[in-house]
């Protein structure tokens, strides 16, 4: 499957396509008018601005952000336990026996590079995901704002970096080789041998292996 035909299938199960903008600003104009703050005077960190709608938005890119990290380890099951077995053998040539191996350490490498490629398409649909969040929330405060302003044209535009509660990735995204020590199964072996993989070289003195 494609990585734009996933992300596509995804946002339209979990309501985050095209589709919701209408949605979206009937939602505000419902709001505008039961908020007890304007919110032209509010900070867009302002807690009274996290409404139900922008709870339910953020929680929904969330879920839909972990249902696709959650696919990628399904998925990819058999390469990430073929990781782990390899990653003993590595750590055992390299930090027990000090006998580098360059040519297990490449073919190991070859695994650990088909996740890291996996991981990035992964997150690319991810970061879809939340940005199609962010366009649900900016049609809502667009509408919210334009009722608040009422009559007075001049202040009807939204600040575009005026966003309450915008999506962003939490930080587990930003290193997707943790996911593979977070794994069933996963042990110590797994870091060492990135480590290896990684610097290139072992923890200390060793013969060249043929």
């Amino acid at each position: 499957m494609s990585t734009s035909r996933g992300s596509t299938r995804t946002l339209r199960a979990y309501g985050l396509d095209l589709r919701s903008a209408l949605g979206s600003r009937r939602r505000g104009r419902i709001d505008a008018s039961r908020l007890r703050v304007t919110v032209t005077e509010l900070s867009p960190d302002s807690a009274e601005l996290i409404t139900p709608y922008v709870q339910e938005v953020r929680l929904i890119a969330e879920l839909a952000a972990n249902d696709l990290r959650g696919r990628l380890l399904r998925d990819r099951r058999a390469l990430v336990a073929g990781i782990h077995s390899g990653a003993v053998a590595v750590v055992t040539q390299y930090e027990v026996r000090r006998s580098p191996s360059p040519a297990l350490l490449d073919r190991w490498g070859r695994s650990v590079a088909e996740w890291r490629t996996a991981a990035a398409h992964c997150r690319t649909r991810a970061e879809t995901v939340t940005g199609c969040a962010n366009l649900r929330l900016a049609h809502y405060w667009d509408a919210v704002w334009q009722r608040q302003s009422g009559r007075d044209r001049s202040a009807r535009m939204r600040p575009p970096a005026w966003l309450p509660g915008a999506v962003t990735l939490d930080a587990g995204w930003q290193d997707p080789d943790a996911w593979l020590a977070a794994a069933p199964g996963a042990d110590s072996a797994l870091t060492a041998a990135l480590r290896v993989l990684d610097t290139g070289h072992t923890s200390g003195p060793g013969r060249a292996a043929a």
